[in-house]
């Protein structure tokens, strides 16, 4: 600031060196869950129905071994403790290995346990059904408890053999190191398998929490990217449209009070409204389009520049003059876009507030100490009332300028006190190796 009578006030945004205004993301590029991703990543154990006919199977096998080998007392009893087993495995093991549980996983154990005892102390042949049965509690309850009752079915029938009768206690010591080895060897295939199933489990869970995460961030990016074309498309009407209809209302009302007292400048102020309204409906135009805005599209920023101070002054009656110093630059349409709605914005301020008896709108290419283009600036002076820039501004004018120059990196001073009149400059900074005159632009 300069001081309290002629205040300075400067609005600086990111350094020339950080590049253009960031974007809001896209959903795509967010990572939104494509058709591929949505497959099917259930676990290998959840797929289809194979682990259903491996388990049965088995313990059919164990059915027909027991109607084979087993005592004909037993071999009913032993065909439905299989049976039993297999209906277990379908009420209830199944539905925790697919962690839908009804029933906890002890439970699930000790009902094993119960039906597979007697079945293996009555046969050992039965032992074989370890081979369904341990997988099970392998992938249903914790290691301990698993290593516990495939323990449990392993070793004690023998010794229940021995102790009833049924075996002699050599062939108990022998089944039971057998066992022993058996289990050992299920001790550490049960560990390995209890890990990957965990691990599994783990990295499924965070696939899904990630997942949902990549949803909210797509959400939210979707969101992020309306509110910016939001605000985007509001400076643009803003600094056209609005600025258009107010032009011709005030046209309107100073041609109401013209037509009788001076019908040749009604006629001229007619001629402004068309050309406004003409300009309002190429904007729109261009708005819905996505084009090249009006001023810009066929004519250089320098023409666009005079055109619009023209019309000011055509508006007003008062002088609008327009300068350009320096070398020109080849400007990019940001740029150009910039500098031309921040014109037009400063000018139709000018227009409602200033009552000046004469503007001056400057666009200068400067140079840096080593003969490079440096930044261009533009400045729309005026001689009218002037302001208090401390004071909040009632308006979207100065916000929308501060904005276009902070998405360009660059710097916006308002320069003015009551009675002084208002100097607008905006500091825009170029690309490096920017070329002048009419070489070609190459950012």
């Amino acid at each position: 600031m300069e001081d309290a009578e002629g205040r300075m006030i400067t609005v600086a945004a990111r350094a020339p060196g950080d590049g253009p205004a960031p974007t809001a993301p896209s959903p795509e590029s967010c990572g939104a869950p494509s058709g591929e991703e949505e497959r099917d990543e259930r676990h290998a154990w959840d797929l289809g129905v194979w682990w259903d006919v491996y388990f049965t199977s088995v313990m059919a096998a164990m059915a027909v071994i027991a109607l084979i080998t087993s005592d004909p007392f037993w071999r009913w009893p032993l065909v439905g403790l299989m049976a039993a087993v297999t209906a277990v495995y379908h009420l209830f093991g199944r539905r925790l290995m697919l962690r839908e549980e009804r029933v906890r996983p002890t439970v699930l154990m000790a009902v094993l346990l119960v039906l597979c005892l007697p079945a293996v102390t009555v046969n050992p042949t039965l032992t074989f059904l370890v081979v369904a049965v341990a997988p099970l509690c392998f992938m249903t309850a914790s290691i301990p408890t698993a290593i516990s009752t495939v323990g449990a079915i392993l070793l004690v029938p023998m010794p229940l053999r021995g102790l009833l009768g049924l075996s002699e206690w050599d062939d108990v010591t022998i089944n039971v190191l057998i066992n022993g080895v058996m289990v050992g060897y299920t001790l550490w295939f049960g560990s390995w398998l209890g890990r990957i199933i965990d691990q599994s489990y783990e990295r499924s869970e965070l696939i899904r929490e990630l997942r949902e995460s990549r949803l909210e961030v797509a959400r939210l990016s979707e969101e992020t990217g309306a509110m910016v074309e939001r605000e985007r498309l509001a400076r643009e009407m803003h600094d056209t449209l609005a600025q258009g209809f107010t032009s011709i209302v005030a046209l309107t009302q100073a041609v109401e009070t013209e037509m009788d007292a001076d019908p040749a400048l009604a006629r001229r102020h007619l001629a402004l409204m068309r050309e406004t309204a003409a300009e309002n409906l190429a904007e729109a135009r261009a708005m819905v389009a996505a084009r090249q805005p009006v001023g810009l599209d066929s004519q250089t920023l320098e023409a666009a520049l005079d055109r619009v101070a023209s019309r000011l002054g055509g508006e007003l009656g008062v002088p609008v003059d327009t300068a350009v110093l320096g070398t020109p630059a080849t400007l990019s349409n940001d740029l150009q876009i910039c500098l031309l709605r921040t014109a037009q914005e400063a000018l139709a301020n000018v227009r409602r507030h200033a009552g000046a008896g004469h503007v001056r709108v400057t666009l200068e290419y400067t140079r840096a100490a080593d003969g490079s283009p440096g930044p261009v600036e533009l400045s729309v002076t005026d001689d009218g009332v002037g302001f208090d820039p401390g004071r909040p501004s009632p308006g979207n004018g100065l916000a929308n300028m501060r904005h276009r120059a902070g998405d360009a990196g660059g710097v916006l001073e308002v320069d003015s006190a009551p009675g002084r009149g208002t100097r607008v400059r905006m500091s825009l900074p170029l690309p490096p190796n920017v070329p002048r005159g009419d070489e070609e632009y190459a950012p």
